[in-house]
């Protein structure tokens, strides 16, 4: 038992931490770099699932129905989280915030601006 809460908090400080070294460097833009968000199983962390940043709805595109979806949520005027993991996907600047920073990014991101 022991060891599954140890793996557990291992797994929720990698994830803390890269968030945490992009929000320490000023809101650095991480559109469309893979990251990880954890799987939780009553209450502890059991492995990891693979997403790309900025792509909303889990169909490995980050295209205007992520824009959509983001601005949306940001405007209150619909609700995503039935996407598993939306969150870390929707957080594109891993300030801790969905926003309009968040929608402009992956719109920069879809039109080519980007600096992926």
């Amino acid at each position: 038992m022991k060891a599954k809460r140890l793996v557990s908090a291992v797994l929720a400080t990698a994830m803390a931490f890269s968030c945490a070294v992009s929000a320490s460097a000023n809101s650095i833009d991480r559109t469309g770099e893979v990251g990880y968000y954890p799987i939780r199983y009553q209450g502890m962390t059991i492995g990891t699932r693979t997403y790309i940043r900025g792509d909303v709805n889990g169909d490995w595109e980050i295209n205007v129905t992520d824009i959509s979806l983001v601005a949306s949520f940001v405007a209150g005027k619909t609700n995503i989280y039935n996407h598993e993991g939306w969150y870390y996907r929707a957080d594109c600047n891993c300030d801790g915030v969905v926003d309009e920073k968040d929608v402009k990014l992956i719109a920069n991101y879809v039109k080519g601006i980007s600096k992926y």
